[in-house]
């Protein structure tokens, strides 16, 4: 009935052939994505560290976490400085809890203690840009903003706020 079939089979593969790309194309695209968005996670961590274990001052920690994504002596990907939006430090220093062992009249003070409001927290926040490919701007976005946040309870170099007295 058909003798010639190899035309069918071009024709079969020009139309899939650009979906097969787009796919490869968006998955390569998705997974570094995923990179940037673990290496902003990791340097939060970083910060939330430093704030944590050392004395260091906002400015030194901003400094010094752009330093840890983008040095030069990075082996591996690093990003690039101009792209990174903002790196937000905020350190509090919290007070601690102040409780009596022996006096078991105020332990709701000790319970309510323990549940910390998130203002009490310091916290370190990093944007960055992420251009889009330009075959995804027909979603009318050029660009797209990767935001990491993580949270400690420590400030201004306290290592261990809640005091027992005897």
């Amino acid at each position: 009935m058909f003798k010639n079939k190899k035309g069918q089979a071009f024709t079969e593969a020009i139309f899939i052939f650009p979906v097969i790309i787009v796919l490869i194309f968006s998955v390569v695209w998705f997974g570094r994505v995923l990179l940037t968005w673990q290496q902003l996670v990791s340097a939060t961590r970083y910060g939330t560290d430093m704030i944590a274990n050392t004395n260091l001052s906002r400015d030194d920690i901003e400094k010094d976490i752009k330093n840890y994504l983008t040095n030069k002596m990075i082996e591996g990907r690093r990003l690039d400085v101009d792209k990174i939006k903002d790196i937000t430090v905020d350190i509090k220093d919290y007070k601690g809890i102040d409780y009596n062992i022996t006096d078991l009249s105020n332990i709701s003070n000790f319970v309510q203690g323990l549940f910390i409001p998130s203002n009490e927290l310091s916290t370190v926040s990093i944007s960055y840009s992420y251009d889009l490919p330009k075959i995804m701007n027909v979603v009318g976005m050029e660009e797209f903003i990767i935001k990491t946040k993580l949270s400690v309870l420590a400030g201004s170099g306290c290592k261990n706020k809640i005091h027992k007295r005897k």
